[in-house]
């Protein structure tokens, strides 16, 4: 069985995508100390990371998410005692072009976070809400010790 032998566009392409991820990985590497953080899409994924707010109290984690262009029915929220995730498809793609240095044509249709929680939380007692494109997820904290009554 002979393999494809791919025309000279292809190694192009090839080459250019290669060079565009190794680019990416050494520039976002060198500015990491400098507290830039990941960005904010993932084109490979054709996802936007939405901008999230996490919030800790006593008793409880609250998490707040920007989720426009989304119906109730599309968002998926898992969690563990650590982690949250949350996933969202739009109604509608939104196209960028001519976007960064870089000409680019990308769509996107959804959203995805991965959220390192500072508290280990009970994730079968969390509750969410979402009002005007505005997620909110309520997370009551692990009990972590308990008082012992002495007899």
């Amino acid at each position: 069985m002979s393999e494809k032998k791919k025309d000279i566009f292809e190694q192009f392409m090839e080459y250019i995508s290669e060079f565009e991820k190794r680019f990416d990985e050494a520039f976002y590497s060198i500015l990491r100390p400098f507290r830039f953080t990941e960005p904010s899409w993932d084109p490979q994924r054709c996802c936007l990371v939405p901008l999230v707010d996490v919030q800790e109290y006593p008793e409880e984690i609250v998490v707040t998410a920007d989720l426009p262009y989304v119906d109730k029915e599309d968002i998926t929220i898992n969690a563990t005692e650590n982690t949250l995730d949350i996933d969202a498809k739009m109604r509608n793609s939104i196209r960028f072009e001519r976007w960064g240095t870089i000409q680019r044509d990308i769509s996107f249709n959804c959203y995805h976070k991965s959220i390192k929680l500072p508290s280990r939380i009970d994730p079968e007692k969390a509750k969410a809400e979402f009002k005007g494109g505005i997620l909110r997820i309520f997370l009551p904290k692990k009990i972590t010790k308990q008082k012992i009554q002495i007899d």
